[in-house]
C-alpha cells in the first residue's frame, strides 16, 4: 500500500535531524505530521499491541473532540520516587528535548506534532508498591507514532530521536513499514468482547471503616476541615485483562467521561474519569471543582430528587466549598483574573451525581501548564483541605499505595497546550488481575457505613467495564 506518510519529506527530515546531530554533538528530535483520512482510535489502540505492546497510550475527553493515541515509544521522560521538583524536572526534560529538534510544517492544530502523554503518582514519598512498579513519581512518552483525532480532522504524527551515526534511510523504511502494518491492521480489526469470568477480594474493610471514624473524629476536634480516603479491591480473572477491550466499554459505558489508558510493560493504568484537573488552551486555564456526590435514580423522577437533595446538602456543600475555595486561591497566583460562579451544578454521569463548578482564568505570562498542575495537585476533592496536612495524614493513615490513582494524567503539546485529568473512576491492570480504587471525602459529620456505600457505588463503572461477571 501506498503510506499516507510522505516518504521523500521523512526521508528530509531525518537527514536534516543526523546533520544537526553530528553538528551538535546530541540527538535531535524529528517530528513529521499529516493531515490523513479518518483511522478509528480504539482500533488503532488495540492493533499497537502487536509492535508496540506496553507502549501504548489512550487520551479522550468528554466531548471527544480532541483524542490521542499513541503507539510506541520515540522518547521517555521520568522522575524517581521522593523527587519534590518532579514537575519542575519533566518540565526542563520536555523543553530540552524541543529545544533540539525539527518540526514538520504541518504541526498546526493542537495536540498535533511533539506531544508526551502521561502522569505523576498522586504521592512520590510514599513507598511504593510492586504492583505499581514501572509507574514513577512522573513519566511521560513521547510516541513513535501519535494519531490526533479531533472535529477538524485527522493527523498522524511521527517522531523519532535521531542520532549522527544513525542509517537515514533504513530508519525512514522501518517507519513506514510499520505505520503501514498498523494501518492494514487497522482495516481489519475487529474487537472481541470475549465472556469475563472474575472474583473480588475486598480485604480490611472493617479497618477502612475505622480509619474513617477515626478521622471524622479528628476533624471534629480541629486536626484539618477534611480528608479524602481512598481504598483498594482486588479483582481476578480466569483470562488476561485486555486494555482494548475495556477502553471499548467504557467509552460505551462512560460517555461523559475522560478515557485514558498508560502502558508501562505488561501493566495498564485505565480509567474514565469525571474530572478535569486543569486545561490550558493558548492564554486560558479551565478548571473543575468536582465534590459532592449522590447516586443516580432508577427513574428520571427519582434522579432528578436525588440531585435537589444533593444540592442542598449541607455536608456535601461544605466539601465541594473546600474545593472551590483551593482551586480558586491556586489559580489566583497563576492568573491575571479568574471567573467562578456563585453556585454549583449537577454533574450526571452513568452511576453517580456529583456538584459541579467551573473555572476558568487568563494565564500570567510565564505561568505554564505543568507549573499549574503542580498549583493544583491534589485538590481537596482527592487528597482533603488543608493540601499539606492532608496529604502527610493519607501516607500515615491509608494502608494501600495510590500510586498514580487520584493524580494528574495528561498530555502537553510543544506549544503548551494541553489538558490533565485526574486518575480517578480507575484500575491498574495486570495480567490475570485487576487493582480498582475508590476514595471519599470525609468531614466532621461522615458515617463510616455511608462512605463505604459511596466507595461501592464508585467503583461501579470499572467494574462494568471489566466486562462478564462475578463468580
Amino acid at each position: 500500500m501506498v503510506s499516507v506518510i510522505k516518504q521523500q519529506e521523512l526521508h528530509e527530515l531525518l537527514y536534516q535531524g543526523a546533520r544537526q546531530a553530528d553538528e551538535r554533538g546530541q540527538a535531535i528530535l524529528v517530528s513529521q505530521v499529516r493531515k490523513v483520512a479518518p483511522i478509528d482510535p480504539l482500533s488503532f489502540f488495540s492493533v499497537g499491541k502487536k509492535h508496540f505492546p506496553g507502549e501504548r497510550t489512550y487520551w479522550t475527553e468528554p466531548t471527544r473532540e480532541t483524542t490521542l493515541v499513541g503507539i510506541g515509544s520515540a522518547y521517555k521522560f521520568s522522575v524517581d520516587q521522593e523527587d519534590e521538583h518532579r514537575f519542575d524536572t519533566i518540565e526542563k526534560q520536555w523543553n530540552a528535548l524541543l529545544e533540539n529538534s525539527i518540526v514538520g510544517p504541518s504541526a498546526i492544530s493542537s495536540g498535533t506534532g511533539p506531544v508526551i502523554v502521561g502522569g505523576f503518582s498522586f504521592d512520590p514519598f510514599k513507598a511504593n508498591v510492586s504492583h505499581w512498579e514501572g509507574f514513577s513519581a512522573a513519566s511521560f512518552l513521547l510516541p513513535a507514532f501519535l494519531l490526533t483525532v479531533k472535529e477538524e480532522g485527522t493527523w498522524l504524527t511521527v517522531n523519532h530521536v535521531t542520532t549522527r551515526d544513525m542509517d537515514v534511510k533504513q530508519t525512514a523504511e522501518n517507519m513506514l513499514n510499520l505505520f503501514d502494518s498498523l494501518i492494514e491492521d487497522c482495516a481489519s480489526y475487529n474487537p472481541s468482547q470475549e465472556e469475563q469470568t472474575y472474583s473480588i477480594m475486598e480485604s480490611d474493610t472493617e479497618a477502612w471503616k475505622k480509619t474513617v471514624k477515626e478521622a471524622a473524629r479528628d476533624i471534629r476536634n480541629g486536626k484539618m476541615e477534611k480528608i479524602v480516603l481512598a481504598r483498594e479491591v482486588e479483582v481476578d480473572s480466569k483470562r488476561k485483562f485486555n486494555p482494548g477491550e475495556i477502553l471499548q466499554r467504557l467509552n460505551s459505558q462512560q460517555p461523559d467521561s475522560f478515557l485514558f489508558a498508560i502502558e508501562r510493560e505488561n501493566k495498564c493504568f485505565i480509567g474514565a474519569s469525571p474530572e478535569r484537573l486543569v486545561k490550558k488552551e493558548e492564554d486560558k486555564f479551565f478548571s473543575t471543582c468536582l465534590a459532592g456526590s449522590i447516586k443516580r435514580g432508577k427513574t428520571a423522577e427519582e434522579d432528578e430528587l436525588l440531585g435537589e437533595e444533593l444540592l442542598n446538602d449541607e455536608k456535601n456543600l461544605h466539601e465541594h466549598q473546600l474545593v472551590v475555595k483551593m482551586i480558586r486561591d491556586a489559580m489566583e497566583t497563576g492568573c491575571d483574573f479568574i471567573q467562578v460562579p456563585e453556585e454549583p451544578v449537577l454533574y450526571k454521569v452513568r452511576d453517580i451525581q456529583h456538584l459541579y463548578t467551573p473555572v476558568v482564568g487568563k494565564a500570567k505570562y510565564g505561568t505554564t501548564l505543568i507549573s499549574m498542575v503542580e498549583r493544583l495537585h491534589p485538590t481537596p476533592a482527592l487528597g482533603g483541605y488543608p493540601k499539606d496536612r492532608a496529604i502527610s495524614e493519607i501516607r500515615e493513615r491509608e494502608i494501600m499505595d495510590r500510586g498514580w490513582y487520584a493524580a494528574p494524567i495528561g498530555w502537553i503539546d510543544s506549544r503548551g497546550d494541553g489538558e490533565f485529568a485526574v486518575g480517578i473512576r480507575s484500575g491498574l491492570l495486570d495480567g490475570k488481575k485487576a487493582f480498582l480504587f475508590a476514595g471519599c471525602g470525609i468531614v466532621g459529620d461522615s458515617d463510616p457505613e455511608s462512605e463505604y456505600q459511596e466507595t461501592r457505588i464508585k467503583l461501579r463503572p470499572m467494574l462494568s467495564a471489566l466486562g462478564g461477571k462475578e463468580s
